[in-house]
Protein backbone atom coordinates (compact mmCIF):
# COMPACT_ATOMS: atom_id res chain seq x y z
CA UNK A 1 0.00 0.00 0.00
CA UNK A 2 1.57 3.26 -1.17
CA UNK A 3 1.69 5.77 1.70
CA UNK A 4 2.42 8.69 -0.64
CA UNK A 5 -1.29 9.05 -1.38
CA UNK A 6 -2.91 11.58 -3.67
CA UNK A 7 -0.84 14.24 -5.43
CA UNK A 8 -3.52 16.92 -5.28
CA UNK A 9 -3.66 16.59 -1.48
CA UNK A 10 0.10 17.07 -1.23
CA UNK A 11 0.09 19.99 -3.68
CA UNK A 12 -2.78 21.72 -1.88
CA UNK A 13 -0.84 22.12 1.39
CA UNK A 14 2.26 23.66 -0.22
CA UNK A 15 2.29 27.46 0.12
CA UNK A 16 4.94 27.95 -2.57
CA UNK A 17 3.32 26.77 -5.78
CA UNK A 18 6.38 27.31 -7.99
CA UNK A 19 6.90 24.24 -10.13
CA UNK A 20 3.36 22.96 -9.58
CA UNK A 21 0.70 23.20 -12.28
CA UNK A 22 -2.87 22.19 -11.49
CA UNK A 23 -6.06 22.34 -13.54
CA UNK A 24 -9.51 20.97 -12.75
CA UNK A 25 -12.70 20.43 -14.69
CA UNK A 26 -15.84 18.38 -14.35
CA UNK A 27 -17.28 15.99 -16.91
CA UNK A 28 -20.65 14.64 -15.87
CA UNK A 29 -20.35 13.20 -12.37
CA UNK A 30 -16.55 13.06 -12.41
CA UNK A 31 -14.14 15.83 -11.40
CA UNK A 32 -10.76 15.65 -13.14
CA UNK A 33 -7.69 17.25 -11.59
CA UNK A 34 -4.45 17.27 -13.59
CA UNK A 35 -1.38 18.07 -11.46
CA UNK A 36 2.15 18.40 -12.81
CA UNK A 37 5.01 18.52 -10.30
CA UNK A 38 8.51 19.61 -11.30
CA UNK A 39 11.71 18.09 -9.93
CA UNK A 40 12.24 21.10 -7.67
CA UNK A 41 8.67 21.06 -6.36
CA UNK A 42 8.82 17.33 -5.65
CA UNK A 43 10.91 18.05 -2.56
CA UNK A 44 8.29 20.42 -1.13
CA UNK A 45 5.32 18.16 -1.87
CA UNK A 46 6.92 14.85 -0.95
CA UNK A 47 5.69 13.49 -4.29
CA UNK A 48 7.81 12.28 -7.20
CA UNK A 49 8.04 14.67 -10.12
CA UNK A 50 5.67 13.95 -12.97
CA UNK A 51 2.04 14.11 -13.97
CA UNK A 52 -0.88 13.01 -11.79
CA UNK A 53 -4.42 12.75 -13.20
CA UNK A 54 -7.04 12.29 -10.49
CA UNK A 55 -10.66 11.35 -11.16
CA UNK A 56 -13.00 12.12 -8.27
CA UNK A 57 -16.27 10.23 -8.22
CA UNK A 58 -17.81 6.90 -7.35
CA UNK A 59 -16.52 3.95 -9.39
CA UNK A 60 -19.99 3.49 -10.85
CA UNK A 61 -20.30 7.21 -11.78
CA UNK A 62 -21.36 7.76 -15.37
CA UNK A 63 -18.30 8.10 -17.58
CA UNK A 64 -15.78 6.98 -14.96
CA UNK A 65 -14.58 3.92 -16.92
CA UNK A 66 -14.07 5.80 -20.19
CA UNK A 67 -12.38 8.75 -18.45
CA UNK A 68 -10.00 6.38 -16.69
CA UNK A 69 -9.14 4.77 -20.02
CA UNK A 70 -8.43 8.18 -21.52
CA UNK A 71 -6.26 9.15 -18.56
CA UNK A 72 -4.21 5.98 -18.94
CA UNK A 73 -3.78 6.54 -22.66
CA UNK A 74 -2.16 9.91 -21.89
CA UNK A 75 0.69 8.36 -19.88
CA UNK A 76 1.52 5.23 -21.90
CA UNK A 77 3.00 4.84 -25.42
CA UNK A 78 0.53 4.84 -28.35
CA UNK A 79 1.29 1.16 -29.07
CA UNK A 80 3.51 -1.71 -27.98
CA UNK A 81 3.83 -4.28 -25.22
CA UNK A 82 2.10 -3.46 -21.92
CA UNK A 83 3.24 -5.23 -18.78
CA UNK A 84 0.53 -4.90 -16.08
CA UNK A 85 1.58 -5.63 -12.50
CA UNK A 86 -0.60 -5.91 -9.42
CA UNK A 87 1.09 -4.74 -6.22
CA UNK A 88 0.05 -5.35 -2.62
CA UNK A 89 -1.06 -8.16 -0.36
CA UNK A 90 -4.03 -10.12 -1.77
CA UNK A 91 -4.82 -11.48 1.71
CA UNK A 92 -5.73 -8.04 3.06
CA UNK A 93 -8.96 -6.49 1.75
CA UNK A 94 -7.67 -2.90 1.71
CA UNK A 95 -4.47 -3.96 -0.08
CA UNK A 96 -5.71 -6.49 -2.63
CA UNK A 97 -6.72 -4.09 -5.42
CA UNK A 98 -3.59 -4.69 -7.51
CA UNK A 99 -3.83 -8.47 -7.35
CA UNK A 100 -7.58 -8.38 -8.06
CA UNK A 101 -7.12 -6.27 -11.18
CA UNK A 102 -4.41 -8.57 -12.55
CA UNK A 103 -6.67 -11.59 -12.02
CA UNK A 104 -9.39 -9.80 -14.00
CA UNK A 105 -7.54 -8.49 -17.07
CA UNK A 106 -7.37 -10.47 -20.30
CA UNK A 107 -3.88 -11.27 -21.58
CA UNK A 108 -3.54 -10.63 -25.33
CA UNK A 109 -0.81 -10.73 -27.96
CA UNK A 110 -0.68 -8.91 -31.27
CA UNK A 111 -2.57 -5.88 -32.53
CA UNK A 112 -1.94 -2.31 -31.38
CA UNK A 113 -1.03 -3.53 -27.90
CA UNK A 114 0.01 -6.82 -26.35
CA UNK A 115 -0.66 -7.40 -22.67
CA UNK A 116 1.21 -9.55 -20.17
CA UNK A 117 0.32 -9.50 -16.47
CA UNK A 118 1.92 -10.41 -13.15
CA UNK A 119 0.65 -10.46 -9.57
CA UNK A 120 3.72 -9.65 -7.44
CA UNK A 121 2.36 -10.21 -3.90
CA UNK A 122 4.57 -8.72 -1.15
CA UNK A 123 8.23 -9.24 -0.27
CA UNK A 124 7.38 -10.58 3.19
CA UNK A 125 5.73 -13.58 1.50
CA UNK A 126 7.86 -14.02 -1.61
CA UNK A 127 11.28 -13.02 -0.35
CA UNK A 128 11.77 -11.08 -3.58
CA UNK A 129 12.24 -7.33 -3.97
CA UNK A 130 9.20 -6.33 -6.04
CA UNK A 131 10.98 -3.72 -8.17
CA UNK A 132 13.71 -6.19 -9.13
CA UNK A 133 11.12 -8.86 -9.94
CA UNK A 134 9.16 -6.47 -12.16
CA UNK A 135 12.30 -5.21 -13.91
CA UNK A 136 13.43 -8.76 -14.73
CA UNK A 137 9.98 -9.82 -15.95
CA UNK A 138 9.56 -6.63 -18.01
CA UNK A 139 12.89 -7.30 -19.70
CA UNK A 140 11.88 -10.90 -20.45
CA UNK A 141 8.57 -9.72 -21.96
CA UNK A 142 10.38 -6.90 -23.84
CA UNK A 143 7.78 -4.52 -22.44
CA UNK A 144 7.39 -1.00 -23.80
CA UNK A 145 5.67 0.21 -20.63
CA UNK A 146 4.45 -0.93 -17.23
CA UNK A 147 1.03 -0.31 -15.69
CA UNK A 148 1.34 -0.78 -11.92
CA UNK A 149 -1.89 -1.03 -9.91
CA UNK A 150 -1.90 -0.58 -6.14
CA UNK A 151 -4.01 0.58 -3.20
CA UNK A 152 -3.24 4.07 -1.86
CA UNK A 153 -3.78 5.95 1.35
CA UNK A 154 -5.14 9.47 1.57
CA UNK A 155 -5.37 12.17 4.23
CA UNK A 156 -9.05 13.02 3.76
CA UNK A 157 -11.61 10.25 4.42
CA UNK A 158 -14.02 11.54 1.75
CA UNK A 159 -11.60 10.39 -0.97
CA UNK A 160 -11.54 6.76 0.18
CA UNK A 161 -13.11 4.64 -2.54
CA UNK A 162 -14.22 7.78 -4.40
CA UNK A 163 -11.01 8.65 -6.25
CA UNK A 164 -8.63 7.03 -8.72
CA UNK A 165 -5.21 8.44 -9.59
CA UNK A 166 -3.17 7.82 -12.73
CA UNK A 167 0.44 8.96 -12.82
CA UNK A 168 3.59 8.71 -14.92
CA UNK A 169 5.74 9.34 -11.84
CA UNK A 170 6.09 5.69 -10.83
CA UNK A 171 5.49 4.09 -7.45
CA UNK A 172 7.40 2.53 -4.55
CA UNK A 173 6.02 -0.97 -3.76
CA UNK A 174 5.53 -1.66 -0.06
CA UNK A 175 6.30 1.90 1.05
CA UNK A 176 3.05 2.11 3.01
CA UNK A 177 3.99 -0.57 5.51
CA UNK A 178 7.79 -0.90 5.45
CA UNK A 179 10.95 1.09 5.09
CA UNK A 180 11.48 2.60 1.66
CA UNK A 181 11.89 0.03 -1.10
CA UNK A 182 13.27 0.29 -4.59
CA UNK A 183 10.97 2.21 -6.90
CA UNK A 184 9.14 1.32 -10.07
CA UNK A 185 9.82 4.28 -12.33
CA UNK A 186 11.01 5.18 -15.81
CA UNK A 187 14.45 5.91 -14.38
CA UNK A 188 14.64 2.51 -12.70
CA UNK A 189 13.13 0.34 -15.46
CA UNK A 190 14.13 2.31 -18.54
CA UNK A 191 10.54 2.34 -19.86
CA UNK A 192 7.44 4.42 -18.99
CA UNK A 193 5.64 3.41 -15.78
CA UNK A 194 1.97 4.30 -15.33
CA UNK A 195 0.82 3.97 -11.72
CA UNK A 196 -2.90 3.49 -11.07
CA UNK A 197 -4.19 3.68 -7.51
CA UNK A 198 -7.35 4.02 -5.47
CA UNK A 199 -7.21 5.15 -1.81
CA UNK A 200 -8.73 2.35 0.25
CA UNK A 201 -7.81 3.80 3.66
CA UNK A 202 -7.34 7.25 5.17
CA UNK A 203 -4.47 8.04 7.53
CA UNK A 204 -5.50 8.81 11.11
CA UNK A 205 -2.64 9.59 13.48
CA UNK A 206 -0.34 8.25 10.80
CA UNK A 207 2.65 8.47 13.12
CA UNK A 208 1.00 5.68 15.16
CA UNK A 209 0.03 3.65 12.10
CA UNK A 210 -3.73 4.08 12.55
CA UNK A 211 -5.88 3.97 9.42
CA UNK A 212 -9.59 4.45 8.71
CA UNK A 213 -11.30 2.07 6.28
CA UNK A 214 -14.97 1.99 5.20
CA UNK A 215 -17.20 -0.87 6.27
CA UNK A 216 -17.86 -1.75 2.63
CA UNK A 217 -14.17 -2.03 1.67
CA UNK A 218 -14.68 -5.42 0.05
CA UNK A 219 -17.45 -4.13 -2.22
CA UNK A 220 -15.47 -1.01 -3.15
CA UNK A 221 -12.41 -3.05 -4.10
CA UNK A 222 -14.55 -5.34 -6.27
CA UNK A 223 -16.17 -2.43 -8.11
CA UNK A 224 -12.87 -0.60 -8.69
CA UNK A 225 -11.34 -3.87 -9.87
CA UNK A 226 -13.97 -4.09 -12.60
CA UNK A 227 -13.47 -0.45 -13.61
CA UNK A 228 -9.65 -0.56 -13.76
CA UNK A 229 -9.45 -3.99 -15.40
CA UNK A 230 -12.11 -2.89 -17.87
CA UNK A 231 -10.15 0.27 -18.76
CA UNK A 232 -6.96 -1.75 -19.37
CA UNK A 233 -8.84 -4.32 -21.47
CA UNK A 234 -10.41 -1.52 -23.54
CA UNK A 235 -7.00 -0.03 -24.26
CA UNK A 236 -5.57 -3.35 -25.36
CA UNK A 237 -8.69 -4.05 -27.44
Amino acid sequence: MDKSGLAFEAAAIVTDSAGIESASRKIGEVKITDVRISRAASVRTGKRFGRYITLEGAPYAQGMASLLRRALEQVIPPRGRIFAVGLGNPDITQDRLGAAVIRSVTVRHGGKYSLCALETDVMAKTGLETARLVKAAAREFRADCVIAVDALTCSTPKYVGKTVQVSDAGIIPGSGVTAARDELSRERLGIPVAAVGVPTVAAYRQEDGFMIAPADSDALVKIWTEVIAGAIDEIVG
